[in-house]
């Protein structure tokens, strides 16, 4: 090629590339508005059907029930407080910190003085009406979070499901708990929260040092107890029923354990015989007779709403006898499921129901009565009644529609106050509960 050509060549060339990509340009930009290429259009629909799979799948698929683990740390620790009078809790919050009787600091040091007891006695159970204010000789000895709570904070009382009001922390006391001392404060209602306090007509809370975060979304509350006596009359055969196979199965894991420890020092000291403590074959021969069936069954039941599905949860207590003395006691929760529309919605409107085609689950179950009664001298008072568990108050301050339970227990030597978080896998605690010895103060003392 002739120099002289070369750049016209080049001009060509170039002519040539810029008509070719101006083509295309142009070709692109003639697409109606909206419109996609046929791979951006099948990429797009593959995309769509797969999330509305996943939202299928996720309706179709029951959520996972929160359980005691996941829920702990939402609902954050409580504390047991006690109606002291109309204007007064009282809480413990570190107990067994001294023996009641050895020369304690939080008692010898300095002069404490008593706190005047109400007028009128509340909280019989919790028993904290004989209080000591230290002074402040006492002050170094006490736990870091007692020292680190001032006069004038703030706390959250949970007084009903729906309700929590402040209560303004007012002294550091010290208060005898059977052989033990216990630390703890008495706190303030606020006079315009006064009203709703006495409305409760509740004698025990939860309180908190902080509020608990609601849960986002919050659900409305629909946690109570309902009607006592008069619901599901039909379905007593079914608890009967299920109370008796778990007693079986309970009953076979303890004499297991019973006979494991037989031989031990402790098993073969000398222990009288009849109403006081039977040995370990007098026992194994009453549960004998429980698993033929011999022993005479007592329980009851309360009914509360006590998770979002509204399904009743019922509360029993049992107690087996045999020639009137009691061998065997647990506790039990059952779900009650409504099949029929009408009282499915007149049950969630706290109404009776007449049990029609109602079926009950058992959902879970404590014995631990029972293992006290073969493993310890005092508990044999243990199920003279029934009350050797109660629920005392119900609340739902995290409004996740789960509730958490104050409850009570007797251990024959001692006995229980305890907020619990309610799963139907059992209650899980929330804090240390407040125990306090029921034996003599004699016992007390070392021989």
């Amino acid at each position: 090629m002739r120099r002289k050509n070369r750049k016209w060549v080049a001009i060509a060339v170039g002519l040539y590339l810029l008509v070719m990509v101006s083509a295309y340009r142009w070709s692109v930009n003639q697409r109606l508005p909206g419109e996609d290429s046929l791979f951006i259009k099948i990429q797009r629909e593959g995309v769509r059907k797969l999330a509305e799979e996943k939202a299928k799948a996720a309706q179709a698929t029951p959520q996972p029930q929160p359980t005691g683990e996941s829920r702990l740390a939402a609902a954050g620790p409580a504390y047991v407080a006690a109606r002291y009078d109309g204007a007064h809790v009282v809480f413990i919050v570190a107990a067994e910190t001294e023996s009641r009787f050895a020369s304690s600091p939080l008692m010898r040091s300095g002069t404490p003085v008593k706190v005047p007891a109400p007028a009128k006695l509340s909280a019989p159970l919790a028993e904290l009406h004989e209080l000591w204010e230290p002074d402040s000789q006492s002050l170094h000895f006490f736990p870091e979070s007692v020292q680190k709570t001032k006069p004038g904070e703030s706390w959250t009382l949970s007084v009903s499901p729906e309700a929590t009001i402040p209560v303004i922390i007012d002294r550091v006391v010290v208060a005898p708990t059977g052989c033990s001392l216990a630390l703890g404060f008495l706190a303030t209602v606020p006079p315009e929260h006064r009203l709703a306090f006495a409305a409760s007509g509740r004698e025990y809370f939860a309180v908190r040092h902080t509020g608990v975060e609601s849960a986002d979304p919050p659900v409305a509350s629909r946690i109570a107890e309902l009607p006592h006596g008069k619901l599901f009359p039909a379905i007593a055969q079914q608890i009967e029923q299920q109370l008796t196979e778990r007693m079986k199965q309970e009953l076979s894991k303890i004499d297991a354990r019973l006979l494991a420890n037989a031989g031990t020092p402790g098993e073969t000291a000398g222990r009288t015989v009849g109403d006081a403590r039977p040995r370990t074959k007098e026992w194994i021969h009453a549960d004998q007779g429980l698993l033929r069936g011999e022993g005479k069954l007592d329980y009851d039941f309360r009914g509360f709403r006590l998770t979002p599905d509204g399904a009743p949860r019922l509360f029993v207590r049992a107690r087996w006898t045999l020639s009137g003395t009691p061998v065997f006691l647990m506790t039990a929760w059952f779900r009650a499921d409504v099949p029929n529309p009408e009282e499915r919605k007149a049950q969630a409107d706290g109404g009776p129901a007449r049990g029609t085609g109602v079926s009950v689950v058992l959902l879970s179950a404590d014995s631990s009565w029972s293992k006290s009664l073969r493993e310890s001298d005092v508990a044999v008072f243990i199920g003279d009644t029934l009350e050797f568990q109660a629920i005392l108050n119900e609340f739902d301050a995290d409004h996740d529609g789960w509730a958490e339970l104050l409850v009570y227990s007797d251990h024959g030597d001692s006995i229980e106050l305890a907020p619990y978080l309610y799963t139907d896998m059992g209650l899980a605690p929330l804090k240390t509960p407040l125990r306090r010895d029921v034996v003599s103060l004699d016992a007390c003392l070392d021989p």
